[in-house]
């Protein structure tokens, strides 16, 4: 968990990649979780036709010409070992996805993240699918939110 926070993500605000959230207690970093710019392409399906079935199915009539859909990615999302399993991802889930609908003023249709295998299940619960089956055997999976499922 310390290792992102500590080493690099002043550097990632700094050179304007993305920007670090942080929840503390009084005494200690309870979680963190940062965001960043990013889109889903048709390259990274693979098979244009299942792209189209799966995704392009959830735009808006009209908008068939896009090769890519713009979203913003989890890029860290970690929870101290002494507050995992009390809520707290699932309320950053939460917060990400309500701030996105309710502020959405960079036109974000999708919530992605590179989960790791250990936190599939984590997201699974939490609405999000996978994107494509390419990366079955990976250590993390491309895994996508529809910001559209909650208006």
């Amino acid at each position: 968990m310390n290792g992102f926070l500590f080493d690099d993500a002043q550097k990632y605000t700094e050179e304007l990649l993305a920007t670090t959230f942080v929840i503390q207690s009084s005494t200690e970093t309870v979680a963190y979780f940062n965001y960043l710019n990013d889109k889903i392409s048709h390259h990274e399906i693979g098979n244009k036709e299942k792209f189209i079935k799966r995704i392009s199915s959830l735009l808006p009539i009209g908008k068939d010409g896009f090769t890519s859909y713009p979203a913003v990615k989890i890029g860290r999302l970690a929870v101290s070992k002494q507050y995992k399993g009390k809520g707290f991802g699932r309320e950053i889930l939460n917060f990400t996805k309500q701030l996105f609908v309710d502020n959405n003023r960079t036109g974000c249709k999708f919530i992605t993240v590179d989960a790791y295998r250990e936190s599939l299940k984590f997201y699974e619960k939490n609405g999000f699918k996978y994107l494509s089956s390419r990366d079955v055997k990976s250590d993390t999976r491309l895994m996508y939110f529809n910001l559209e499922a909650i208006n």
